[in-house]
């Protein structure tokens, strides 16, 4: 076995870890490691990705989903890890969408979670659909993206203000495994009364 992949298998063993950490931590009342642990399992999600991504595994598992039901599920579980208010917009949504909701979950987690690092008090969550594509949105209400950081090449971009941009790469690698009839899915950074996450994905 090689090195890459026992450290596949065993960032997959310390992820099933934390999560049990973060079970008995939200038993005892404790948001704080909650929110940690699960920061923690997602950049190791992300890890993971990204290991695929580069042997050229990574693959999609579309099928119908509703996008209002994932982000009143994202909702939930992050305001339980948070006194900042989670928001969600889902009026104008679609019923249904087609795509692989693992993989948009882990996208709009790691968006979400750069965004409690700088929303003053509201996280907005939203869905709606424009020029033929479904946006997902995670908005927050705080200073937003730096000017230099929005007029780099998208390819150079980190999604967190002070990340690495593995996130944003997995982010653009994820949108883009979702394509139909020539249209691939997309990524965009911009501010908005905040910063504000957008995941693009085509009919």
């Amino acid at each position: 076995m090689q090195f890459v992949d026992l450290a596949a298998l065993t960032i997959h063993d310390v992820k099933n870890r934390l999560a049990i950490l973060a079970s008995r931590a939200e038993t005892r009342g404790d948001g704080e490691t909650v929110h940690d642990a699960l920061t923690a399992a997602a950049t190791l999600t992300q890890l993971l990705l990204f290991y695929k991504a580069e042997k050229g595994s990574l693959s999609v598992d579309i099928d119908a989903r509703v996008p209002a039901d994932l982000l009143e599920e994202l909702a939930m579980e992050i305001g339980k890890q948070t006194a900042l208010t989670v928001a969600v917009n889902v009026g104008e949504a679609p019923t249904l969408w087609f795509y692989d909701e693992a993989l948009v979950r882990m996208v709009l987690l790691n968006a979400i979670y750069n965004a409690l690092r700088h929303a003053v008090k509201t996280i907005t969550l939203s869905a709606h659909v424009r020029d033929d594509c479904l946006e997902f949105a995670v908005q927050d209400d705080g200073s937003g993206y730096p000017p230099a950081m929005l007029e780099q090449p998208m390819s150079m971009r980190s999604l967190s203000r002070e990340g690495t941009g593995l996130g944003l790469y997995l982010a653009s690698k994820v949108a883009a495994l979702h394509s139909n009839s020539g249209q691939e899915g997309s990524v965009e950074l911009r501010n908005a009364q905040g910063a504000v996450f957008c995941l693009r994905l085509p009919k």
